[in-house]
């Protein structure tokens, strides 16, 4: 993970030296409590009852906010617990970011808030820094991936969020086509672009893999970040200089924009396509391949979203890696943290520990009594290797874990939105023709100045 302006290892030394700080003894159970029996480490005795607290957050429609959002609502577990009651603002995805720097800045309406793992360094500064109340609570860090806690620690080696929701990249696959076509699985990206030849020319009519390349919130970035890491590139180097149309970076991207405008193994109309319009190839029953967050699945195995011909077909393994590379997989997270100028900063820390505890997430997502509802979403490695978790969600936590073993994020850097346009843009105009190599270098250009103008450099 790049980390501009600051030594990587100084930073990631920092966060491991606390990680080792705040597990001495072991893993501490999930459930337990330095202060009684109450579930959770949650505070006996309701010392914040009647606490109200606001949280500011997208997209209730999501499984695993919408059963969260509940249980620590009026009435909910949580409140019953505590006596504090939790309102979850739905801001749409598209307006988050920009309410969070404004709230983080100027404002004071809410206690708490979850932000996308790339925006962090822009609000971090406004953040209270939790690791006291992590060592106070005996809460074992290591249970999450690393790449997660490194997403949510500042500048400085202090944790300010703590892992609330996470995906890393799968590889989703038609299961009949595979049997019948006699096919292995492709453990890397040019394996998946001779299988989607190979699926092509038997199945005429089928697509071999859908891909997204359209200006999305960074959507079309998921896949190529994957393809440019494993091939040893990277956008940022140590200084936060713009690396990505180096050797390495020409090399991955080409082969990116290569499977829609040279293989032709991905639909025409990718050049448009986000999430919704990719996975919906899959949903419809008219691709074999689709890389995408792990969430998927669930959407994948309700009968109402699905085609007949697909349900109970949807295999999935990890994220493919690079041919003489390696397999390093994008590990997106929503980390949740504190305002500093909350008033309720002890009842959010409670409300933080209840929603992103292994206990509750398991019980969140093995919970399938709703298909609506459903939500394979999980955040340690206890939760993801649990049996019940794994048998709710056809075995899917499990191989997610395999893949955030090696799992980095995006470059933690306060300038991150410019550059996500500049390069979500130049992705899209190279998918619809523009020349590879020229477009790099104009893109690399334009983050150059972007970075100058933050004061990464000069």
């Amino acid at each position: 993970m790049q980390k501009a302006g600051k030594s990587v290892k100084q930073r990631v030394g920092l966060s491991l030296g606390l990680l080792g700080v705040l597990t001495l003894g072991g893993v501490v159970p999930s459930s337990g409590s330095a202060q009684g029996s109450m579930p959770y480490g949650l505070k006996a005795g309701k010392p914040y009852n009647g606490t109200k607290l606001k949280f500011l957050i997208c997209c209730l429609g999501a499984g695993q906010f919408a059963q969260l959002s509940k249980l620590t609502g009026e009435g909910g577990e949580f409140n019953q617990l505590t006596g504090i009651s939790v309102q979850w603002e739905n801001t749409p995805y598209e307006a988050l970011q920009q309410k969070e720097l404004v709230e983080a800045t100027t404002g004071s309406t809410y206690d708490a808030v979850a932000w996308v793992d790339a925006w962090g360094e822009a609000i971090k500064p406004y953040l209270v820094s939790l690791n006291d109340r992590i060592k106070t609570d005996h809460i074992n860090l290591r249970d999450y991936p690393s790449a997660y806690v490194q997403a949510a620690t500042d500048s400085s080696g202090n944790i300010i969020g703590m892992p609330f929701r996470g995906h890393p990249l799968v590889l989703f696959y038609r299961k009949d086509i595979f049997t019948n076509l006699r096919l292995p699985v492709p453990r890397t990206w040019q394996q998946v672009e001779t299988t989607a030849q190979l699926i092509q020319k038997r199945m005429p009519g089928t697509v071999g893999l859908s891909a997204m390349y359209g200006v999305n919130a960074g959507q079309n970035l998921f896949n190529w970040v994957s393809m440019l890491w494993g091939n040893g590139g990277d956008i940022l180097d140590k200084g936060g200089h713009p690396i990505f149309n180096n050797e390495k970076g020409l090399q991955a991207t080409q082969f990116y924009i290569d499977l829609l405008r040279k293989d032709k193994v991905v639909p025409a109309a990718s050049t448009t396509f986000g999430e919704p319009e990719s996975s919906s190839q899959i949903l419809q029953g008219k691709a074999a391949m689709w890389v995408g967050w792990w969430w998927y699945w669930s959407k994948f195995s309700d009968p109402k979203q699905v085609s007949a011909s697909v349900l109970n077909n949807v295999g999935f393994s990890p994220a493919p890696g690079w041919a003489g590379g390696t397999t390093q997989n994008y590990g997106l997270v929503w980390p949740v943290g504190i305002f500093k100028n909350s008033k309720n900063q002890d009842a959010a820390w409670e409300f933080i520990k209840y929603v992103s505890n292994t206990d509750v997430q398991k019980k969140v997502a093995s919970n399938r009594s709703d298909p609506a509802l459903a939500d394979n979403t999980i955040v340690t490695f206890s939760g993801m290797n649990d049996p019940k978790v794994n048998a709710a969600n056809g075995g899917i936590p499990k191989v997610g874990g395999q893949a955030l073993r090696s799992a980095r994020t995006l470059p933690q850097v306060r300038s991150w939105a410019e550059i996500q346009s500049v390069l979500e843009i130049g992705i899209n105009k190279m998918s619809t023709g523009a020349d590879v190599k020229a477009t790099l270098d104009g893109m690399a250009r334009d983050v150059d100045a972007i970075q100058k103008r933050a004061g990464y450099y000069k």
